[in-house]
């Protein structure tokens, strides 16, 4: 063998090993081509995701014609996301395809399945145009469809906005909290507790906490803001979604208003991944990277007032360049949630003996 034929045969040797197990070499036209031979892609979740089965029959409608598609979106509502992850990795195991062709979650849903290489690997920002790398909080696994922010909301006829808490500590100072002892909804999950230990230290958590339980006039489920609007308590300490809850409210004439009580934000960045035994991938590639599109985000924010921050001229985008506003890295997220099972489990304990007082 001559030298040129030796050089040739180790560059294709070395191009094909440096190939990423698992990650498609795949072009949007491939993708395209695969997904008019897949007539329907599944998509189990919560009953309102995305706004539920009104909202995404519209975005089937628009997914449909970007494509040139007569694909059908099978909704069905399914448990919550942590019992969803567990599914998906079920079924991986058996060796099934899995029962749904997407996955919808936050980041510490996405920490789970990436342990468990549960995601088609996929070049989102390298086949879609319109994807860009931050987009990916898991690279080449997920792409962010929504940022949701967490905060406390209140009553503005019943507290006014001179007397009401603009950060969290303002829950539990003397001088403020009169005003909702023994009218505070608390959560009545740890979770919100223990990701406060990402920015303050465990014992001004615990403390926090204590204190917290001591103002409480009951525990109010993170879908149940309706509560605070009919003025059955005034306020709650803390509410996912709180803005995107604030704008649907406010936009029926209620009177809702969220405060972003820590700095930074510590948001929920949802995303939509592909598990990598999907029984429709092409389809289901598409539609996740449809969602994060301008025409899938415009439908997403007005039906159902959620947006992702990273794509322009979106509603969550405005409002985060019109206030002063600084979110949690998503890579600092990403390493709290990647942390083991076991981390934190005494102090995770503390807290949640805490609640039940």
């Amino acid at each position: 063998m001559n030298n040129c034929k030796r050089i040739a045969l180790w560059a294709i040797l070395l191009a094909l090993v440096s190939i990423r197990p698992g990650l498609a070499a795949e072009t949007l036209d491939q993708l395209i081509a695969g997904a008019k031979k897949e007539p329907e892609l599944t998509f189990i979740a919560g009953a309102q995701t995305f706004g539920g089965a009104k909202t995404l029959a519209i975005l089937e409608a628009a997914f449909n014609k970007r494509f040139g598609l007569n694909a059908k979106i099978r909704f069905a509502a399914g448990p919550e996301m942590n019992a969803m992850a567990a599914r998906v990795i079920t079924e991986q195991k058996s060796g099934a395809k899995n029962s749904t062709d997407l996955y919808h979650g936050s980041q510490s849903h996405f920490a789970l399945l990436h342990k468990q290489k549960a995601f088609a690997q996929v070049d989102w920002s390298g086949v879609f145009p319109w994807i860009t790398k931050p987009m990916e909080i898991f690279p080449k696994e997920g792409v962010l469809v929504f940022t949701s922010l967490r905060g406390i909301i209140y009553n503005s006829n019943l507290i006014p906005k001179e007397k009401a808490p603009k950060i969290y500590e303002d829950l539990v100072d003397p001088k403020l909290s009169a005003t909702w002892t023994k009218k505070l909804a608390i959560p009545p999950y740890v979770s919100w507790l223990v990701e406060l230990s990402m920015i303050w230290s465990e014992e001004k958590v615990k403390d926090f906490t204590r204190k917290l339980v001591a103002l409480s006039g009951g525990r109010l489920r993170y879908s149940e803001e309706e509560r605070v609007v009919s003025g059955e308590f005034p306020i709650a300490a803390n509410m996912g979604g709180a803005v995107e809850q604030m704008w649907q409210w406010q936009a029926k004439g209620a009177p809702l208003v969220a405060v972003m009580a820590s700095n930074p934000v510590l948001p929920s960045y949802f995303q939509l991944g592909v598990p990598r035994n999907s029984a429709h991938p092409n389809l289901a590639k598409l539609f996740v990277a449809f969602m994060v599109s301008p025409e899938a985000q415009g439908i997403l924010d007005k039906l159902d007032f959620r947006s992702s921050h990273l794509v322009e001229g979106t509603r969550m985008a405005k409002y985060l360049r019109s206030n002063p506003i600084k979110l949690q890295e998503a890579k600092d997220s990403i390493a709290f949630y990647l942390q083991g099972e076991d981390s934190g489990l005494e102090f995770k304990e503390e807290l949640a003996k805490m609640l039940k007082q």
